[in-house]
């Protein structure tokens, strides 16, 4: 299980690397999607697209996420929105930042 852990209001570019069975780079079939998603089981509160291999988390992506501990999962889908796997899955902590705003 991998464990993530990012400062509240932070951003992050997370690289997401997936291979098939035989252990080659995962492309994705026509359709399919990849997401990255962070919440607790049966409510995802942020959730982004897997784009060329990586998941982009903006400011507003985390600055709405109390500092806490959360699951997150990376998970492909066909074109029709049906789960084909999960390959990744883990803890996604959010810790709370000294400073909110630069007060000088």
């Amino acid at each position: 299980m991998d464990i993530l852990q990012i400062y509240r209001g932070d951003t992050l570019r997370l690289t997401v690397t997936l291979t098939d069975s035989g252990g080659e780079p995962f492309v994705p079939a026509q359709g399919q999607q990849v997401v990255f998603s962070v919440g607790w089981p049966g409510e995802v509160l942020v959730a982004v697209p897997v784009i060329e291999g990586a998941a982009n988390l903006t400011h507003q992506d985390t600055a709405r996420l109390l500092p806490a501990e959360y699951c997150f999962d990376v998970r492909v889908y066909n074109a029709d929105k049906t789960l084909v796997a999960t390959p990744i899955f883990g803890k996604f902590v959010v810790k709370e930042a000294v400073n909110d705003a630069l007060q000088l």
